[in-house]
């Protein structure tokens, strides 16, 4: 075996191997930390869910629906004011933002289970960041359903919801069902 000697240590050369793998490595970390960071800024910008407390209704029972903006910005949203559902033999005023859909075993598809009645009127509603709104609703239709949410980023008082989405993100419930 040579004898240790202080000096007998070479440094590496820079297009050794080892320094290349070192080099691709902090490369890869970096790269990696700033798309993980541009994905998490972003989405902490609005970070929208429908809430729907429990998995099974009863029709005509009372759904509690809620908008839940978990992000730190505002975002605006549409509500047809003038809606109503069935309750008994009654009809109770319910305004609300959601498309209801229904699933028929193969695909999901948005049947006129709560729409727009005459006279009713379409308007932007703000949800702050952190907050959330709450949209209570029922109804008659059975099977599996879910709500579908159209929202815009950032507080937009003026928005004309005439039925147009341009610029508009899709916000969906899990599946509930209504026996």
């Amino acid at each position: 075996m040579p004898p240790c000697h202080a000096n007998s240590w070479k440094a590496p050369v820079s297009g050794n191997w080892p320094t290349r793998r070192y080099t691709l490595g902090m490369t890869r970390r970096a790269v990696i930390t700033m798309l993980v960071s541009f994905v998490w800024s972003g989405s902490a910008v609005a970070q929208v869910k429908i809430i729907v407390p429990e998995q099974r209704y009863k029709a005509e029972e009372q759904i509690r629906a809620a908008v839940e903006n978990s992000g730190t910005h505002p975002i605006t949203i549409c509500v047809e004011f003038g809606q109503t559902s069935p309750k008994g033999t009654d009809i109770e005023s319910t305004p609300i933002p959601f498309y209801v859909q229904s699933h028929d075993g193969a695909r999901w598809g948005t049947p006129l289970l709560i729409g727009p009645d005459i006279g009713s009127i379409r308007r932007a509603v703000e949800v702050e960041g952190g907050k959330r709104l709450e949209f209570p609703f029922r109804l008659k239709q059975i099977g599996e359903l879910r709500l579908r949410l159209e929202y815009w980023v950032g507080s937009k008082p003026d928005l004309r919801c005439t039925g147009t989405s341009k610029g508009a993100k899709l916000a969906t419930s899990a599946s509930f069902t209504v026996q």
